[in-house]
């Protein structure tokens, strides 16, 4: 019988983290899923560590990457090594509740056939919230929705949203294949950050929908180290920056379509000149992400081709099998 759930972790020295990570999957009340950790070139055991928990605890196995391939490359070749219908993406700094694979199977068996990724409530440490799915703002960033604010409930309603974080997320592997761009579900070109957002909008727009479903918990930490700080050349908070303000200029370019996007112009020259002259005075490392993004235009536009024909063709999907 194939497998119906994976769940997949993506490690970069993440050794002080992952251990409790995996511990939550090794309680989980419902055991049918298999596990697979790709990890990114560490250099403070987190391979060994999580390669122990295939020793009879977990099903799944944990690979070693010689390299840093980034969020995106690490799921990817977690994807190629997993077989489930559905795939859970889970950051080394996240917990699933106890009962969270057994929930997930009752739900991922009771969802619409277009329906192709589902989050979760993830709440912080503390008890408030840190995500029920993402949100964008009109200069194009995006947040967690609720981040911060308390769980008294007005979280607690299932509903589509435009998207969730990679944090702690299921898809469906048919939407994965269906939304793969030059073989990579996850756009290896971002490595990391607006990975979320760039995967969402292209569900999006080939027809499938996002859930949040409130009856799945997980905790996330937000404890964990960049995955980029390996290889960065200056300071690790100054290329974070940088990366994320050339993905957020290639996800648009990718993904928005054209009419919304030169809507939105008003709004996003103003900002894009303000926040230039607000990091030549605070943070100029991080102005090397806007030179950075003319080398990867060329395949952000021809993934926007696909995309857009995607929009117009509509795949049969809707009326497909769960």
């Amino acid at each position: 019988m194939p497998v119906r759930l994976s769940i997949q972790i993506v490690t970069w020295n993440s050794a002080g983290l992952v251990g409790a990570s995996l511990d939550s999957l090794v309680g989980q009340s419902c055991p049918d899923f298999e596990v697979v950790v790709v990890d990114n070139g560490s250099s403070d055991g987190s391979h060994e560590l999580a390669a122990r928990y295939f020793d009879g605890r977990l099903t799944g196995r944990a690979i070693a990457e010689p390299v840093n391939l980034g969020f995106c490359g690490g799921h990817n070749r977690a994807l190629a090594a997993s077989s489930g219908d559905w795939v859970l993406l889970l950051n080394p700094d996240a917990e699933l509740a106890p009962d969270f694979v057994a929930r997930a199977l009752t739900v991922v068996g009771r969802v619409d056939p277009d329906v192709g990724t589902i989050g979760p409530k993830i709440s912080l440490p503390d008890g408030r919230i840190d995500s029920t799915g993402l949100v964008v703002d009109r200069f194009r960033r995006v947040h967690d929705r609720g981040r911060g604010e308390p769980d008294d409930g007005r979280f607690d309603t299932e509903e589509d949203v435009a998207g969730c974080t990679g944090a702690v997320v299921l898809h469906r592997r048919a939407m994965l294949d269906d939304i793969a761009s030059e073989g990579e579900a996850l756009d290896e070109a971002l490595f990391a950050y607006y990975d979320d957002l760039d995967l969402a909008w292209r569900a999006r727009a080939s027809g499938w929908r996002c859930r949040y479903v409130p009856e799945l918990r997980a905790i996330h930490r937000r404890a964990g180290r960049s995955a980029l700080r390996a290889r960065a050349a200056d300071s690790p908070r100054a290329a974070e920056q940088a990366l994320m303000i050339r993905n957020r200029i290639l996800v648009m370019a990718k993904c928005e379509p054209l009419g919304a996007l030169l809507s939105g112009l008003p709004w996003l020259l103003p900002f894009e000149l303000a926040r230039v002259g607000f990091l030549l005075l605070r943070a100029p490392g991080a102005l090397a992400g806007y030179p950075r993004v003319l080398p990867a235009l060329p395949r952000a536009l021809r993934d926007r081709r696909h995309i857009r024909a995607a929009a117009r063709q509509r795949p049969s999907h809707q009326s497909g099998a769960r």
